[in-house]
């Protein structure tokens, strides 16, 4: 069994650039190549993620530094499908969208409302966190306090009489910021006291699980947005392949195919580094690939020809194409792909077009 979880870079992007920009650091320093960085829909084991935090916490020195980018982390931030999960009128679609669409964003967390009373609670839980449960907490916990704000702000006066229409994120406001009811956070290494001053309310940490407790009257609370920017989520069949593409726990053989590409962004892969990002030993990972039919040079071969057929169809050339998958030269890359689909890259194409 191989239980591994995905989250994809345009989730986690939002969270980088904000170490870059108030931290002046770059990728390279965080360990993310560029080719990676730039391909919104990568899909990152997320032991890899929990390895960035590690270094991020390292190199600004700060445990908390979720509360020093808050502004990035904001949904809206996830720059996809004309960012569909913000774009909804009210609070509730928003509310929703996020709860369900996220499983296409990052397969680890689990996303949920749980009513009591008239409390509603946002929660979100997530086993594979390991030693940086308390920065994914805050910055999941931020980011949902990031939506209420943007619902619950106050109006913004656009007419002579003084009557308002339509909702301002915060900023604008000159009256403080929406405070929740209540907020729960995963993880024990936090400073309560600092984060009771951002959020505003009673924060207890060491939880099971992150809430954030509001009241469900914000449920009804809308924001102006304009009936041709709801209908602007028009998404190709290759982009929403793309979107749907995430692995199932109960999936091995497409998550060793993930792993793969993955690893590709560093380099030609290898059994070594492959094994690494799945807490195997090259051994252990060779005798789990005979189980399920496969060498390591056939998953290989395999997973990078479909990558190569992906950036095809998208219109890059055969030698970027080499270039992305890790080969040392297009010369190596033609080949390749001709063992496996029987033509080259561009009589691959010229077929497609007949």
């Amino acid at each position: 069994m191989i239980d591994i979880t995905f989250c994809r870079m345009a989730y986690i992007k939002p969270l980088i650039n904000g170490v870059m920009q108030v931290y002046r650091l770059n990728i390279s320093q965080i360990g993310i190549p560029h080719s990676l960085y730039a391909d919104d829909m990568a899909l990152i084991p997320h032991s890899e993620i929990n390895r960035w935090l590690r270094t991020i916490v390292t190199l600004t020195g700060e445990r908390h530094f979720p509360f020093r980018i808050a502004e990035f982390l904001d949904v809206a931030n996830i720059h996809v499908c004309a960012n569909w999960l913000t774009s909804a009128p009210d609070l509730s679609i928003t509310f929703r969208r996020i709860n369900y669409g996220m499983s296409c964003f990052h397969s680890s967390g689990h996303y949920v409302g749980r009513q009591s009373g008239h409390i509603l609670k946002w929660c979100y839980h997530n086993a594979f966190t390991e030693d940086v449960t308390d920065v994914d907490a805050l910055r999941v916990a931020i980011m949902f306090t990031q939506v209420l704000r943007h619902f619950s702000s106050p109006a913004v006066d656009t007419s002579n009489d003084g009557t308002t229409n339509g909702f301002q994120r915060q900023g604008k406001s000159k009256t403080p910021p929406y405070s929740p009811l209540m907020v729960r956070l995963a993880g024990t290494n936090i400073d309560v006291e600092e984060a009771e001053a951002w959020f505003g309310c009673q924060v207890i940490s060491g939880c099971e699980q992150t809430e954030v407790w509001f009241d469900t009257k914000l449920l009804l609370l809308e924001h102006t947005t304009s009936i041709e920017e709801n209908r602007e989520a028009v998404l190709s069949l290759n982009e929403l392949d793309e979107l749907v593409n995430m692995p199932q726990r109960d999936d091995p053989t497409k998550a060793l195919y993930e792993v793969v590409s993955y690893a590709r962004y560093y380099g030609m892969p290898t059994v070594e580094h492959v094994a690494n990002l799945l807490a195997l030993s090259p051994q252990q990972l060779q005798r789990r690939l005979q189980k399920l039919g496969f060498s390591f040079t056939s998953i290989l071969a395999y997973v990078l020809n479909n990558i190569a057929v992906r950036y095809l169809l998208k219109g890059y050339a055969p030698d970027d194409i080499a270039q992305l998958l890790g080969y040392t030269n297009p010369q190596s890359f033609i080949k390749a792909f001709k063992r496996v689909r029987g033509c080259t890259p561009n009589e691959y194409l010229r077929h497609l077009n007949l």
